[in-house]
């Protein structure tokens, strides 16, 4: 499992608007979700405005329990539609304790806590998810290709991720999640690395350029918009399209106060932080 997603060239340039198609399998319209961390009412939210969306798949980028009070309403919900989905850190902790030991102290809490909680028959789920998946050029991950752990924050961190795939992979694109914050990582044909600013329009990728592709967090977004993050992409166009959708905050705060969680989950849910 390699995480190197190379992101390369100008940064994608803003689309113009597409005609509604049906594609075939191989011009596949794809929402990206990730982080979920047991947010029930931003899950409901992103997946109804999803379903308007007309994609033809979902794919999860892993973190379906953590800090939030309903991983088993989650995983049902997410079980009963076709996805493709990935295993997160906080997936993996749940079910091997000791990963968590490097967790900061209100992030161990609420995993412990939804380790009381999660049914038998999800964990058998969880057992099962990949680290990482190969989709048509494009590689899926979490944190990055070698490490559900690792971060891609900083420009170190994606200069390293987008240098090995340049030199060994035929992917293009990978999709990563972990920091809850939307990120769109390039690189150019000259080999030079940066952070391209998240826009609200349709961004068209370009060809000769690697990208890595954070759509933000459902369940905890983190870059100052409390809203549901999302992102679709668009295999026939070449593009992508980072969305959000609001959803009843106030209704997940009270399950994570009832729960006995730490205050701060909830809090910091109104803030997107």
């Amino acid at each position: 499992m390699g995480e190197r997603a190379r992101s390369g060239g100008p940064p994608g340039r803003p689309a113009s608007p597409a005609p509604a198609i049906n594609y075939p399998w191989y011009y596949m319209r794809l929402a990206v979700i990730s982080d979920i961390h047991g947010n029930l009412e931003a899950l409901q939210s992103v997946l109804a405005q999803i379903d308007r969306e007309g994609v033809e798949g979902i794919l999860n980028l892993g973190d379906l329990v953590g800090y939030n009070a309903s991983p088993n309403e989650c995983l049902e919900l997410i079980r009963e539609r076709p996805m493709w989905h990935l295993a997160g850190n906080h997936d993996l902790a749940l079910l091997e304790p000791e990963r968590a030991q490097h967790f900061n102290i209100i992030a161990y809490q609420a995993l412990m806590w939804a380790r009381q909680q999660v049914r038998p028959q999800h964990l058998d789920f969880l057992r099962s998810l990949p680290l990482t998946r190969e989709l048509e050029g494009s590689l899926a991950c979490h944190g990055t290709p070698t490490s559900t752990d690792a971060y891609i924050s900083y420009h170190f961190q994606g200069k390293r991720v987008l240098s090995d795939l340049a030199k060994g992979s035929s992917f293009r694109l990978c999709f990563f999640g972990h920091t809850h914050r939307r990120a769109l990582w390039y690189r150019d044909i000259r080999g030079k690395v940066a952070l391209q600013p998240v826009s609200s329009g349709k961004i068209i990728l370009e060809p000769e350029c690697h990208y890595l592709i954070n759509p933000g967090s459902v369940g905890q977004p983190r870059d100052g918009n409390p809203e549901a993050a999302y992102l679709v992409f668009d295999d026939r166009e070449s593009s992508i399209h980072f969305k959000s959708v609001p959803y009843d905050i106030a209704a997940t705060q009270r399950r994570i106060l009832a729960a006995g969680l730490p205050p701060f989950l909830a809090d910091r849910l109104a803030e997107g932080i």
